[in-house]
């Protein structure tokens, strides 16, 4: 099967890029990008995200979901996975 069109529109990755720097601005030479920071630790960051995603679907069980809220997770996990993939690129880190 051919996709004719990117599959990742413009707006989820600029989302995604956004909430990357803003995370990386909040949290400076502790955030996912910076060489200091471990792999175990941006596994852990990463797994947190995840973890407010898993957050956002067992509350639905209460309540409707709230697909705005699931979708800002949902960006928060790609730009914390992202981050981490760029610091491989730009550092080789191990």
């Amino acid at each position: 099967m051919t996709v004719s069109r990117s599959l990742l529109q413009a707006r989820v990755l600029i989302d995604a890029e956004d909430e990357a720097a803003r995370a990386h601005a909040k949290h400076g030479a502790h955030s996912m990008y910076y060489g200091g920071t471990s792999n175990d630790r941006r596994c852990s960051i990463l797994t947190e995200e995840v973890g407010e995603v898993a957050k956002e679907l067992n509350e639905a069980a209460y309540a409707a979901l709230d697909l705005r809220r699931l979708r800002a997770e949902l960006i928060q996990v790609a730009a914390m996975a992202l981050t981490w993939a760029q610091a491989i690129d730009d550092r080789e880190i191990q």
